[in-house]
C-alpha cells in the first residue's frame, strides 16, 4: 500500500531513520533505568546503621550495659596467689582496665582517655610519680580501687571481686614507668588479711535499660480518691460533686498545703483555680458542712490529722 506514495529508495531511507530513532529511544530508556538511580543514590546522605545495645563490663563513663547475670558465690582464695604478679592476673587486669578505666585514664594510663577532657580534676597520669592520693604501692592502689577518691571522678570499684581488683592493681603498676613504692609491712599484712577473708557473694545484675523498664511497669501511683463503685457514703457523694478530674485534683493538692489549714483556706485554694485544677465550679454552692466533709476526706487520704477552724 505504501508503495503507492513512496518509491523503494525513499522507503529504505524512512526505515533506516526509524531504526536510528528506536535505537536512540532504547538507549535513553536504559540510561533512565540503570544510570539515573545510581546517580541519585550517589548523592544521597549515608544512612547510619542503628547501633544495638552494647554489652560489656560496667565502668565509670562506660556506656556498656551488663548482660543479665545471677549472683554467685566466690570461694575464698589464697592471698599470696593474688599478691604475687602473674601473667594471668596481668591479662585479666588489662581486660578490666580497658572496659572500666581507659575511658578516663587512656589505654596507656596517661590520663588522656576520651572522657578526660570533661573531668575536673583530671584523671591520674600513671607516668607521673607525684600527686597519687593514696600512693602507688600495692595496698594503696587497692584502697583507691575499693573506696574511690572523694571529690573526683574516680569511682569506687568495690562491686568487683577482690581477685579482679587485685588484677587491676597489678596492671596499673605495670603501666607505672618508675620504681614501685614498697609498702610497709603493716599495710601489706592488712591487705593479706583482706584478701584471705571469707569468700564473697556477688549480687544479681541487670542492665540499666531493663531496670528502668521494670520500674516503669511496676510503679503505679495510688489513686488518691479511689473508692468502690457501690460506695454511696456522704463522703463519696461530696467527692463526686467536688472533683471533675482526679489526677489534676491530686496534683493540685500535692503542690500546695494551704487547704490543710482550715475551711476558708481550702475554699480559697480550690475555687480560684476551678475547673482547671481538677475541681468542679460547683464548689461555690457547697454548704459549710459539705466543705467540712471534703476537707476531712482530703486530710484522711493524705495522712494528716483533721484540723478545724
Amino acid at each position: 500500500m505504501i508503495e503507492k506514495y513512496v518509491n523503494a529508495e525513499e522507503l529504505k531511507r524512512l526505515l533506516a531513520n526509524l531504526a536510528v530513532f528506536l535505537t536512540a529511544l532504547m538507549i535513553v530508556a536504559l540510561f533512565a533505568i540503570i544510570v539515573v538511580p545510581g546517580l541519585r543514590n550517589a548523592n544521597k546522605p549515608e544512612t547510619q546503621t542503628p547501633e544495638g545495645t552494647v554489652l560489656g563490663e560496667p565502668g565509670w563513663l562506660n556506656p556498656a550495659e551488663y548482660p543479665p547475670q545471677r549472683g554467685k558465690a566466690i570461694p575464698s582464695v589464697d592471698a599470696q596467689s593474688l599478691i604475687k604478679e602473674s601473667s594471668a592476673l596481668l591479662a585479666r587486669g588489662k581486660e578490666l582496665f580497658s572496659s572500666n578505666c581507659a575511658q578516663c585514664h587512656g589505654e596507656s594510663g596517661h590520663g588522656d582517655g576520651p572522657g578526660a577532657a570533661t573531668l575536673n580534676p583530671a584523671p591520674r597520669n600513671f607516668a607521673l610519680p607525684n600527686g597519687w592520693t593514696n600512693g602507688y604501692d600495692m595496698p594503696s592502689i587497692y584502697k583507691t580501687l575499693t573506696e574511690g577518691v572523694k571529690g573526683s571522678s574516680m569511682a569506687a570499684y568495690d562491686y568487683l571481686p577482690k581477685s579482679e581488683r587485685m588484677a587491676l592493681v597489678h596492671y596499673v603498676q605495670s603501666l607505672v614507668p618508675f620504681p614501685h613504692e614498697t609498702a610497709n609491712l603493716e599495710a601489706m599484712a592488712g591487705l593479706t588479711r583482706e584478701l584471705a577473708s571469707a569468700g564473697e557473694k556477688t549480687p544479681n545484675k541487670i542492665p540499666v535499660s531493663m531496670a528502668m523498664k521494670k520500674l516503669v511497669s511496676e510503679y503505679q501511683a495510688p489513686p488518691l480518691f479511689a473508692a468502690a463503685t457501690d460506695d454511696s457514703s456522704e463522703e463519696r457523694r461530696i467527692l463526686r460533686r467536688a472533683i471533675v478530674d482526679e489526677n489534676r485534683a491530686a496534683s493540685t493538692l500535692a503542690d500546695s498545703d494551704l487547704w490543710s489549714s482550715g475551711l476558708k483556706e481550702l475554699a480559697a485554694s480550690l475555687i480560684s483555680g476551678a475547673p482547671g485544677n481538677g475541681f468542679s465550679v460547683d464548689l461555690t454552692t457547697m454548704s459549710a458542712a459539705e466543705w467540712q466533709v471534703l476537707q476531712n476526706a482530703i486530710l484522711k487520704r493524705l495522712g494528716k490529722a483533721t484540723q478545724k477552724r
